[in-house]
């Protein structure tokens, strides 16, 4: 089983306040996140996976392949994971892959990475992102910026990936059509189908490992609004399970970066012995896998980035119309 050596996330340091965003559209109601990460005018997604990933390579930089997660690329027709190895100075044998598709990427990206280290030695997962949404649409999606990575070797890491279920139907919840620069967005079937989906993960993964879902220190779980942590209760995950990963209603939806820094956070809050179970979820598919503690990560003090700083109603929304209109 693969393992993972090291980690690093990274959270833009800006805080929109959505229940302002949500009075001026005549929005009513309790927002469903305190804030929004908001990435400056000079961030995107490949300078939010930068930062992530150079934290997590630390001294190494020579993985044998670096596979990109994002549903966001600040440009289109390129390989993202080729233009950050360049950025981070890697090596030409570094191999790059992108994956993209849905927020529970990183769950594809974590089993590729772990097909791959027998026969390159190491790999680098960096998923980052941030789906602009704009006008009365951000009070739904609560679209958010943020990046998280993760060094995987055969052996000497702290955290050893385990056995995984999968579940799936074809649901359309959260959905981009032809090339419209905003996703659409159902929040009655994403409630629904992620309820589902993720359940019959976790029931699959117990099937599987024989272990119940009780028995796990955290639950580390995509999170794009919080009406889908709220239904992993079905599934038997407690709020405790949660209290160290749960960051949706805080600074909103970090899309397939999501589940990263859930994971990431449960890393700083981990000792050896802990048992983490990674939830991911995306456009109908969720993913159940065990990632056993082995020895206790180094803590990064990722919880201690979340409030962030303050911006003003007319910051965001320049921002956010600014990325629609200028490339950046």
């Amino acid at each position: 089983m693969a393992e993972i050596s090291r980690y690093g996330a990274y959270l833009p340091k800006y805080r929109a306040p959505l229940g302002d965003v949500q009075k001026f559209f005549g929005r009513p109601g309790r927002p469903r996140s305190r804030t929004l990460s908001i990435p400056a005018l000079d961030e995107d997604s490949l300078t939010m996976a930068y930062e992530a990933a150079d934290q997590a390579l630390g001294d190494d930089r020579a993985p044998g392949a670096l596979v990109a997660v994002s549903m966001s690329p600040p440009f289109g027709m390129r390989k993202m994971s080729a233009t950050l190895a360049r950025a981070l100075g890697l090596s030409d044998a570094t191999v790059p892959y992108d994956i993209s598709g849905h927020p529970g990427s990183l769950s594809d990206a974590l089993a590729l990475a772990g097909a791959l280290v027998s026969s390159v030695g190491s790999v680098l997962v960096v998923a980052s992102d941030y789906v602009v949404s704009f006008d009365e649409r951000v009070c739904d999606t609560l679209a958010a910026g943020g990046a998280a990575a993760f060094l995987l070797t055969e052996s000497g890491g702290f955290a050893r990936l385990g056995a995984s279920a999968r579940a799936s139907e074809e649901i359309y919840d959260v959905w981009f059509l032809a090339r419209e620069r905003e996703p659409r967005y159902r929040m009655e079937v994403l409630s629904e189908a992620s309820q589902k989906v993720m359940t019959g993960a976790i029931k699959g993964l117990e099937k599987a490992s024989g272990d119940p879902t009780s028995t796990y220190r955290h639950v580390a779980a995509s999170q794009p609004h919080p009406q889908v942590l709220r239904g992993l209760g079905k599934a038997g995950v407690s709020a405790d399970q949660l209290a160290h990963t749960s960051f949706v209603g805080e600074i909103g939806n970090l899309g397939a970066a999501s589940l990263g820094v859930a994971l990431a956070l449960s890393f700083d809050h981990s000792a050896a012995g802990d048992r983490v179970l990674a939830v991911s979820y995306g456009a109908g598919e969720a993913t159940a896998q065990v990632v056993e503690i082995v020895s206790t990560p180094p803590a990064l003090g990722i919880s201690d980035r979340i409030p962030g700083e303050a911006i003003d109603l007319g910051t965001y929304y320049l921002w956010t119309r600014g990325r629609q209109a200028e490339p950046h």
